[in-house]
């Protein structure tokens, strides 16, 4: 029977809309109604047996589930017994367990509202749980637990499940995984699918996020620090995108520990979990704990991985036997760093321009052309982006252990002109002179992207409305000169120093300031590159029939014209997309919502970039959202990349959910002039849109403003 609702669907709480939209994708449910406002009508409807389930406003989310936190009601057979159950299930949303899970998880037990969902009841020969992510270690797999006739029993964790060798089990165990495949997909996120088998038919129950993971002591250590602040890890990677990344990440990184004389065999540099890129933080902390004062907290802090193990974990003591083995890591880095520099220079003078300069034409052979372009100019233009990125990093961690109080957000701003701020420049002077004209502006910077590192996305040069709205919106820039407080940064840091240490400081702080430049320099390059790809990816797929379906393969398959993956890549693209995911992967790490910062308290996060600013907060969750703020609020975003830079330049501060001191959010806001606080754990969901805040980028701080404050306090008293 349809689903009867008087009340928005908003209103039906998360269980009855999810519930709702598995009916409508064209899965299986058994008949049920949302708080029927004749409830006697409803049961002569639906028959008997029936069951009474909870549906709260937060229940079943992507965040939290509140499983067993509300009553149910199964095998009612009369109208008084269904009344009762309604009344007491409606009754459980005010409970104190209730109560104590929303502290935990940071919710407001008020603002809970309940709603009921009257179901009638399936009779099986087979029911159960099916998980299309394995919660206890992390695979990737369905993992269905099930038994004979009801699973009260078993979901309560009373009766045993059922060996995947029984009759039953065996019989309809691959249609059950194939629907919950289905059903993962439908939603884009691992989920919790509880399901009957009657009468040969597979009915599903409920469906709902899985929100909590645990990893297999075996999976090792993996991270996608760096790789989610706007690069190929912030959402699900296409395996074109993904091919390409880890043919250069892999032996990059590895060659690197190899010439800094830190690795000697070989290890997995990347792979992917949950459709994102990760790389192995495992192996590279084995590599490094080889050096004398290395300290796992540090190494940790400084990427913005979350630690999970007590005190200063892993710490390599100083010897003088570690001093001896570590000397030829000491010699070999100073000569990595002019080798680097010197090739970089080389190339942003104009050997980046002769390299790709014979690709630019499509070529007749688009195939013999592509296979030389992934192994010749994009091997030489990425490879070396990467070599300098982990330069930045030493320079970065040398200047830091020698100078651990200086003030490095303001010692590391007003950078030498940068390529990725020149769109900016150009949009401001078109604003400046009401120049409307974007055809200029489209050629010189066709590579630029609102997504840079995915390559699905169309260039500047494909995305006249994007552009133009770009010229639209420019209203003029809202931070300040960095110049000044960097001069005045450097030359009190110089004045405080004795003599013996002004030499050290000069060169190790000019050093980093110059990788910084060329990794920003070379990232410009690696946009480049990748628009030169997709033009020969789109060039090949519009030749064989292909379509969209050519993001969905690897480089070497299309290479080899091999589609026999596509669709298996593009389920797993598609099954992810909508998963928020660990930033983290190991056995030492747990998957879950992480309780958010407190709103009387604040929010902490990274201070990145100096300054203090009291202004409205925009919340915007992608690039197409921050277009729409409007000039002099704080944006508060999961992350940004070069594809935000024209928007960042009319902001008054920036708050992220990822990012570090290196990062491309740092980086631009530094150069902007506007004060920062990255790496801020939940920031669009915890801070309120259209709140006035006080960002302190200095303290990495941010508050609700003065009256904010006190009326939330009052508020909460009252409660």
């Amino acid at each position: 029977m349809p689903v009867v609702a008087e009340a928005p669907r908003q209103d039906m709480g998360g269980k009855a809309a999810q519930l709702l939209e598995l009916q409508r994708a064209g899965f299986r449910v058994p008949a049920f109604v949302c708080s029927p406002p004749d409830l006697a009508l409803a049961v002569a409807q639906l028959g008997w047996p029936l069951a009474v389930r909870s549906s709260a406003s937060a229940e079943d989310g992507r965040e939290c589930s509140f499983a067993g936190q509300f009553r149910s009601f199964l095998n009612l057979g009369t109208l008084e017994e269904v009344e009762t159950a309604a009344q007491l299930c409606q009754a459980s949303v005010h409970s104190q367990s209730v109560r104590e899970y929303c502290r935990r998880n940071g919710l407001d037990a008020q603002g809970l509202r309940m709603s009921i969902i009257v179901q009638r009841m399936v009779q099986p020969e087979l029911a159960g749980v099916a998980f299309t992510v394995n919660p206890a270690t992390g695979a990737e797999a369905v993992v269905i637990e099930a038994c004979l006739g009801l699973s009260d029993n078993l979901l309560a964790g009373h009766q045993a499940a059922l060996p995947k060798s029984h009759p039953l089990l065996k019989q309809y165990a691959p249609e059950i995984e194939g629907t919950a495949r289905a059903i993962q997909r439908h939603f884009g996120a691992p989920q919790d699918i509880e399901f009957a088998i009657a009468d040969g038919l597979l009915y599903i129950l409920q469906a709902r996020p899985i929100t909590r993971i645990q990893f297999a002591p075996g999976t090792g250590e993996w991270t996608n620090a760096d790789f989610r602040d706007g690069g190929v890890s912030c959402g699900v990677c296409t395996p074109l995108m993904w091919s390409l990344y880890d043919f250069i990440w892999e032996a990059t990184l590895q060659g690197f520990l190899r010439e800094i004389k830190l690795l000697e065999g070989e290890f997995q540099a990347g792979r992917m979990f949950f459709g994102r890129p990760y790389w192995n933080l495992g192996a590279v902390k084995q590599c490094l704990a080889k050096l004398p004062g290395f300290v796992e907290r540090e190494f940790d802090r400084d990427l913005s991985v979350q630690g999970t193990y007590e005190g200063e974990g892993q710490c390599t003591p100083v010897t003088w036997r570690g001093l001896w083995r570590a000397l030829p890591t000491v010699l070999a880095i100073p000569a990595i760093w002019k080798k680097q520099a010197r090739f970089d220079a080389a190339f942003l003078a104009g050997g980046f321009e002769n390299l790709v300069r014979k690709f630019e034409p499509l070529p007749a052979d688009l195939e013999s052309g592509f296979r030389q372009l992934i192994h010749d100019a994009y091997w030489v233009t990425e490879s070396n982006y990467f070599r300098t990125i982990y330069c930045a990093s030493l320079a970065k961690l040398t200047f830091t252990e020698s100078f651990p109080d200086a003030d490095y957000p303001a010692l590391v701003s007003a950078l030498p002109a940068m390529r990725h701020l020149a769109p900016t420049l150009v949009l401001r002077e078109m604003a400046a002179r009401g120049d409307e004209d974007i055809e200029p502006l489209m050629r010189r910077f066709a590579h630029r992207s609102r997504r840079e590192l995915d390559i699905r996305a169309p260039r500047w040069d494909e995305d006249r409305a994007w552009v133009k709205a770009l010229r639209q919106q420019q209203a003029g820039a809202a931070g300040r000169d960095p110049r000044p407080a960097y001069e005045e940064a450097r030359a009190t840091a110089i004045a405080r120093l004795p003599w013996s240490r002004r030499r050290s400081f000069v060169r190790k702080l000019d050093r980093l300031r110059h990788f910084l430049w060329l990794r920003e320099e070379m990232r410009d390059l690696s946009s480049r590159m990748y628009h030169l790809i997709r033009r020969y990816v789109l060039a090949i797929a519009e030749r064989r029939g292909l379509g969209d379906d050519i993001f969905f393969m690897s480089f070497q398959e299309i290479l080899a014209d091999d589609r026999s993956k596509i669709e298996q890549g593009r389920e797993r693209y598609e099954s992810f997309r909508n998963f928020k995911a660990p930033n983290e992967i190991g056995a030492r790490f747990t998957f879950g919502r992480a309780p958010p910062g407190d709103a009387i308290e604040g929010w902490r996060g990274i201070a990145a970039s100096r300054g203090t600013v009291r202004a409205t907060a925009r919340v915007a969750r992608n690039i197409e959202e921050a277009m729409d703020v409007e000039a002099g609020v704080v944006l508060v975003c999961p992350f940004t990349d070069p594809g935000w830079t024209p928007v960042l330049d009319r902001v008054a501060g920036v708050v992220t959910e990822t990012g570090g001191l290196l990062s491309h959010a740092a980086v631009i806001c530094r150069e902007y002039g506007i004060p920062a606080v990255l790496n801020v754990p939940q920031a669009t969901s915890c801070i309120p849109d259209g709140a006035r805040v006080r960002l302190n980028g200095a303290k990495g701080l941010v508050e609700l403003d003065t009256g904010e404050v006190k009326e939330r306090t009052h508020n909460n008293k009252e409660q």
